[in-house]
């Protein structure tokens, strides 16, 4: 595992992405914490291939069903609900035609 401290790699970046390419992830340190790697693009592109896909709605319904013994549907449809309640009566909408046809 090749690890190099933060400001070696700021200073020698085009270096360590050249040994990303050819020999794999470059970990990044600061105060000897791992906090960051540089990977070459073919790995990157690696890793996310074998990401499981899924439009929003497959990933709902799989929260629903992890969730069911904990939370009801209603339960849920009030954690997921994204409307604002809290300026209701008094938005410009709701006096637009005030007075016009009294």
């Amino acid at each position: 595992m090749n690890t190099v401290p933060i400001y070696e790699a700021k200073n020698k970046l085009p270096l360590f992405m050249h040994q990303a390419e050819e020999s794999g992830p470059v970990f990044i340190s600061r105060r000897n914490q791992t906090v960051g790697v540089l990977l070459s693009i073919n790995e990157y592109n690696r890793l996310i291939a074998g990401r499981k896909k899924g439009n929003i709605l497959d990933r709902a319904a799989e929260f629903r069903r992890k969730t069911a013994e904990l939370l009801s549907d209603d339960d849920i449809d009030r954690i997921f609900d994204v409307r604002d309640h809290s300026t209701k009566g008094t938005s410009w909408e709701d006096d637009v035609f005030k007075g016009v046809f009294d």
